[in-house]
């Protein structure tokens, strides 16, 4: 059962949130690849993939830091995570 003092989980567990959003955005952009490749090259393809997943592992993790989402309950309320369900 979640209190309204309980953390988010993104809070708790920072890595597991990090890398199912990196899992989600290369899910996303998956299907980019091909046409990365044919106007891009592979290596540019490549280093446009990574830099993608690379920034969305910073951000998430960012956001994950308990002061960011103080920040982000008091400042923009959207933005912030989830206590969870209360059972």
């Amino acid at each position: 059962m979640s209190t309204p003092t309980d953390p988010p989980t993104q809070c708790t567990h920072p890595g597991r949130s990090t890398a199912r959003s990196s899992v989600a955005t290369l899910v996303g952009i998956g299907p980019l690849v091909p046409v990365l490749v044919m106007h891009l090259g592979e290596t540019r393809a490549a280093l446009v993939v990574g830099a993608a997943l690379i920034g969305n592992a910073v951000v998430t993790r960012v956001l994950a830091i308990p002061q960011v989402e103080a920040w982000l309950r008091a400042v923009v309320p959207l933005l912030a995570a989830s206590k969870g369900p209360t059972r």
